[in-house]
């Protein structure tokens, strides 16, 4: 027998409740509000990646998800989403589950070829604790544009995976993932600063003030380097967060940031990027990484305006299923179906050096405007 109410869910039977109203209901009104899992896996060697996630957008009534697949010069992309009814106890969308087998610790994702060629079976186990980032608060003119949380965590994956031409197995991959909610821009479809949904062009928008955004989740001797480092125009900083976890637990906050990014000539696609961190200790890591993979196409798993309705993610649409393959042209070219498409993102995952020592992490570095410090004109 099914003893249960539609209005709760298997979470409210614990005594974590933050305001008075079930877990299905969230803390603001704003239709804006996720909730996501996002999962990161690459071949040490570079030969193959996969991203996916996983995200209930309460105040829409939509879950969705994706995988992309990326190897030798091409991405491979499956998307879903479906209504969010009573069933808020499991990350099911489409023929992609996650499952958190135990907290922290062990993730188990599972992909069926049912609406794509695409197809997985993988578990994570962490190899690092967690690191809570700072909380994300920015609310110019008065309106809360960003208000969320966010963790990290690194691990390695097991298992296999599939694009439709043959399994390829994982063996002790590198992975980081994870787990942000709140509010930020470009979630539920209503915010159209990605472009017009029903024609696919671009809108106009207010110019934004120049900037380099950059984050680091690396991995070396068993430490985690993790931070948040963005400049403006002039190069003076505008945020810095991050922090070194040791292998025993210590925890040692950087206190700055000094960054240079090469670029590939007349492209925003970085080919080194040097970072100097200075920790609470006084102590500096000289950092530097080279990519690993290509910059993932962020469009494919419905970021940066994706899915066919160009509404991005989070956006009511009930039932749906996509599936398309991305071809890259270096060093920042991105096509599909024969049309140039925006690189969106630019997340990589990289090869490390901390004091000579060999790492592997995972930089996005995220560029707007000039940026005459780093030959962005």
């Amino acid at each position: 027998m099914n003893h249960r109410h539609p209005a709760l869910a298997a979470a409210d039977e614990s005594l974590l409740h933050q305001t008075p109203w079930p877990m299905r209901h969230a803390s603001s009104s704003d239709v804006r509000f996720f909730d996501r899992y996002w999962l990161s896996c690459a071949d040490p060697a570079g030969a193959a990646g996969l991203i996916a996630g996983v995200a209930f957008y309460k105040n829409t009534g939509s879950c969705d998800g994706y995988v992309a697949i990326q190897q030798g010069d091409h991405q491979h992309n499956v998307r879903f989403a479906r209504a969010l009814d009573d069933d808020v106890d499991g990350l099911r969308v489409g023929d992609l589950e996650v499952r958190v087998v135990e907290p922290f610790e062990r993730i188990e994702l599972s992909l069926r070829p049912v609406a794509s060629p695409l197809a997985a079976e993988l578990e994570w186990t962490s190899t690092t604790a967690p690191h809570l980032e700072a909380h994300h608060f920015d609310a110019p003119a008065g309106r809360v544009v960003q208000d969320m949380t966010r963790y990290d965590q690194l691990g390695r994956w097991n298992g296999w995976l599939d694009h439709g031409s043959g399994r390829v197995e994982v063996r002790d991959w590198w992975g980081a993932r994870d787990h942000s909610w709140g509010l930020r821009p470009g979630v539920g479809g209503f915010e159209r600063s990605h472009g017009d949904p029903t024609t696919g062009t671009q809108l106009p928008t207010a110019p934004r003030a120049a900037m380099l955004h950059l984050v680091l989740f690396g991995e070396f001797d068993g430490r985690f380097l993790v931070l948040q480092y963005r400049e403006a125009a002039d190069g003076s900083r505008l945020v810095l967060d991050g922090e070194l976890v040791e292998p025993t637990g210590v925890r040692i906050p950087v206190t700055d940031v000094t960054a240079q990014v090469d670029f590939a000539p007349d492209s925003r696609a970085y080919t080194q990027v040097r970072l100097d961190v200075r920790l609470a200790t006084d102590a500096t890591l000289a950092v530097r990484a080279e990519p690993l993979l290509h910059a993932w196409a962020y469009a494919g798993t419905g970021y940066d305006g994706g899915f066919d309705d160009r509404r991005g993610l989070g956006a009511w649409r009930g039932e749906a299923a996509e599936h398309d393959v991305y071809r890259f042209l270096p060093p920042e070219g991105v096509r599909s179906g024969g049309v140039d498409v925006p690189p969106g993102h630019r997340e990589q995952p990289v090869l490390l050096t901390v004091d000579g020592r060999p790492g592997i992490g995972h930089l996005p570095v995220i560029t707007r405007g000039a940026l005459p410090r780093h030959g962005l004109s």
